[in-house]
């Protein structure tokens, strides 16, 4: 397709203000205006860098739809990084304001969950780690082939519970534990997000894991916005900003644009779905997510 001239000057135009927005709720200094309301949220982890600044300039973007209507926002992270059991905590207690994660029932119930998916359902795509070494995935595997094997994943983790109950045999570790698992050969696979295994691979100080060519897994497995019960307002205005960056094409444009995305979308083009069925998803979740057409279902 011949690009039209001026493209790249508009894609720019957009980044600038999508940058511009971010810089002016995220950067700012408290007394810079009159009411600023101070968010806090999580700090970024090790080696989530990338990430952490697509969902904090998403979430700076949407709370700024609404500052002629309840003024505006600074974020504020934590001042240590936290697990995610412990940021959701963190949330119960209020001592954080906004978090995001994979939802779950359990998640919902405990706290206010913004129904809007942040990442077009990219973390229900799972690539498997595996041995350079273990020759046994040089060629496609089928579903009871794999469910003979062993996978590891985290301890408490969501996708822990989903895989169990699509009757794959497994073992759970911490997420450092995990790789060393694989490695040492007491498990056979480590199914990641397609969209995290790079810089995973990336930080390891040896190269004895690749990412299996063939087998990817799939379940519907939405990341929300969590929003303190103590402040429903807040909630709704997250919501509201969502509703309008997913009503006139901004979210979708933010999310495509990123190099995570790019990457994971080139690694899973053209490959065959192990679809699963998820039973941590709520009613509720089900059907504000039906009318959310994923880009990456057009590549399969």
């Amino acid at each position: 397709m011949k690009r039209l001239p001026g493209t790249r000057l508009i894609i720019g135009c957009l980044l600038a203000s999508w940058l511009m927005v971010a810089a002016s709720s995220c950067l700012a200094q408290p007394g810079a205006f009159d009411d600023v309301t101070e968010v806090n949220i999580p700090n970024f982890q090790q080696g989530t860098d990338e990430f952490y600044f697509y969902i904090k300039t998403l979430l700076s973007l949407a709370l700024a739809q609404t500052d002629n209507q309840f003024g505006p926002v600074i974020l504020v992270p934590d001042s240590e990084v936290a697990s995610q059991q412990e940021q959701f905590n963190q949330l119960t207690q209020g001592t954080t304001d906004i978090n995001w994660s994979i939802t779950t029932i359990k998640r919902e119930q405990q706290h206010i969950a913004v129904r809007v998916p942040l990442t077009a359902g990219l973390f229900g795509y799972r690539v498997i780690l595996v041995r350079a070494s273990d020759e046994r995935f040089d060629e496609q595997l089928g579903v009871a082939e794999l469910k003979a094997l062993t996978a590891v994943q985290g301890t408490g983790w969501p996708d822990t519970s989903v895989l169990t109950f699509n009757g794959f045999n497994l073992i759970t570790d911490s997420y450092s534990g995990a790789f060393e698992s694989l490695s040492n050969g007491r498990a056979d696979y480590f199914p990641r997000a397609a969209n995290e295994v790079f810089t995973e691979l990336a930080s390891r100080s040896t190269k004895d894991l690749i990412i299996a060519k063939h087998i990817t897994l799939h379940y519907d497995n939405p990341m929300f916005f969590f929003v303190t019960k103590s402040k429903p307002e807040l909630a709704r205005r997250l919501e509201k900003g969502l509703a309008i960056l997913t009503a006139n094409g901004d979210l979708s444009r933010l999310l495509t644009s990123q190099h995570f995305y790019i990457r994971a979308r080139n690694l899973l083009a053209g490959r065959e779905l192990i679809r699963l069925q998820n039973p941590l998803l709520s009613d509720a979740t089900k059907a504000a997510t039906a009318s959310f057409d994923s880009p990456l279902e057009h590549l399969f």
